[in-house]
């Protein structure tokens, strides 16, 4: 009772707020969307003195602990009233990098609000998405120039009212790269294991094989489930740390905010997961693929005519290998590492070419927003 009042009341105090006050209004799922959105944050309010409402549906968001004297931060959980919120929400912009805006229980405002939706993920919009995910928003705030086909070539084949693409980039990919530091030498290769979730990832069909394989060839193995396994299959975690939770060489890692793993390793193995691109990109190392049935949620996609990036660039950042080959993936992972230099020079051709703004976005993305705010 006492949370259902807390909530209410955070959706009353946004509400009186002035108008004034909640021109701009950020919206976040969970705290994984803040490391998108701080720099749209830090930019609009720092740079152009712009109050901002920062409402997230997790409490332990980032965004809603903030000092910044102008962000007015609220928690307003998934709920009906957070359903209400959406519904008659009046503010000139939303910016969210949630999915699927209209066509669940979230709708658009009553009210006159014009949508911005915040690519988080290098990945096409038109196979691991539903059709009409993107449908909803007025602009979009693009990764890179494959998203702005894709979607302009669905736009044009059923007719749908053209959206204002907006070229922005991947401030994720160029905070792994600023970051990003060699694994330490004469230690043995480091490989993490970061697959996709679903019924179909490797986790949940050749993981724990996969896992005795690899540490039995004597390498260090970190696995980095997506936090949706976690949450749908927790049984498959609980086997793997039942089976190899005592091996020196095995460390699970459950929380997606972590980064440390990345650095550390020397090669990510995973399936259909968005992570093979930052890794890649972001940090210039290796990934072998296993092949398994990518996770579709458009059975139309073909209908595009266009390949999905997360699709071509399995084929320019490491090995493709059947699930029934992994009997041999030590020597893969040997050879995808011995391979790094010329993995690099692909990976900085592919940067340039499918990259929008790479070291720019902190400061172009606020710039975009106050120019849809005049």
């Amino acid at each position: 009772m006492f949370n259902w009042l807390s909530h209410w009341q955070a959706y009353q105090s946004f509400k009186k707020l002035d108008p004034v006050e909640k021109r701009i209004v950020i919206f976040s799922e969970s705290h994984q969307d803040w490391h998108h959105l701080e720099p749209l944050v830090t930019g609009l309010t720092q740079e152009y003195k712009q109050r901002i409402c920062y409402v997230s549906s997790d409490n332990n968001d980032p965004g809603l602990h903030t000092s910044n004297p102008y962000v007015n931060a609220f928690c307003i959980p998934a709920s009906f009233i957070r359903t209400i919120f959406f519904q008659y929400l009046e503010a000139e912009l939303l910016i969210l990098t949630m999915m699927d805006l209209n066509n669940y229980e979230l709708k658009r405002s009553i009210h006159a609000v014009h949508y911005v939706y915040l690519f988080h993920s290098l990945t096409s919009t038109h196979m691991a998405d539903n059709a009409n995910s993107f449908d909803h928003y007025d602009s979009l705030l693009c990764a890179g120039p494959h998203q702005e086909r894709e979607i302009r070539a669905r736009e044009k084949m059923y007719d749908l009212k053209k959206k204002n693409l907006i070229p922005y980039g991947s401030n994720r990919l160029e905070s792994l790269m600023e970051k990003a530091r060699q694994p330490l030498q004469n230690q043995g290769t480091h490989v993490l294991l970061a697959p996709t979730w679903g019924d179909q990832s490797i986790l949940n069909t050749v993981g724990s094989k996969l896992c005795k394989i690899i540490l039995d060839q004597g390498h260090m193995l970190t696995v980095r489930p997506h936090y949706e396994t976690g949450k749908r299959t927790p049984s498959v975690l609980q086997e793997l740390q039942a089976k190899y939770g005592d091996h020196p060489k095995f460390n699970l890692i459950v929380s997606m905010g972590e980064n440390e793993s990345l650095f550390k390793s020397q090669l990510l193995i995973t399936d259909w997961s968005g992570i093979s691109i930052e890794y890649s990109l972001g940090l210039g190392k290796p990934v072998i693929f296993i092949d398994l049935p990518p996770r579709v949620r458009n059975p139309n996609w073909q209908d595009l005519g266009i390949e999905p990036f997360e699709s071509w660039i399995r084929k320019k950042v490491g090995k493709v290998i059947s699930p029934d080959d992994i009997d041999g993936i030590s020597e893969k992972i040997n050879e995808a590492v011995s391979q790094k230099n010329q993995i690099m020079a692909e990976i900085k051709s592919i940067r340039e070419q499918w990259v929008y703004n790479l070291g720019k976005t902190r400061s172009i993305g606020p710039r975009e927003i106050m120019k849809l705010l005049k």
